[in-house]
C-alpha cells in the first residue's frame, strides 16, 4: 500500500526503514531516512502510526529477550 504518494513510498519501505533505524521518532525523521522530505503532509499521520507500531514491536522483542 502506498503511504506517501508524493514520494512514492509504500508501507514495506517505511517498515524496512524503521526496522533498520528504530531510533526514528518523527515522520520527518522517517522521510529523511528514506532520502526524501514531506511535501503535502497527508502521510504524516500514517507515518506516526508506523512509528508507534515499530515501538510496540521493539518493546515486545525486548520483553521476550529479557525473559530468555
Amino acid at each position: 500500500m502506498i503511504v506517501c504518494v508524493c514520494n512514492a513510498k509504500n508501507c514495506r519501505t517505511v517498515r524496512e526503514t524503521l526496522a533498520e533505524a528504530p531510533h526514528l521518532e518523527t515522520p520527518a525523521a522517517v522521510h529523511r531516512a528514506m532520502g526524501c522530505k514531506p511535501q503535502c503532509g497527508r502521510c504524516l499521520p500514517a507515518l506516526a502510526s508506523y512509528i508507534e507500531e515499530a515501538r510496540s514491536n521493539a518493546t515486545v522483542a525486548n520483553l521476550l529477550a529479557a525473559a530468555d
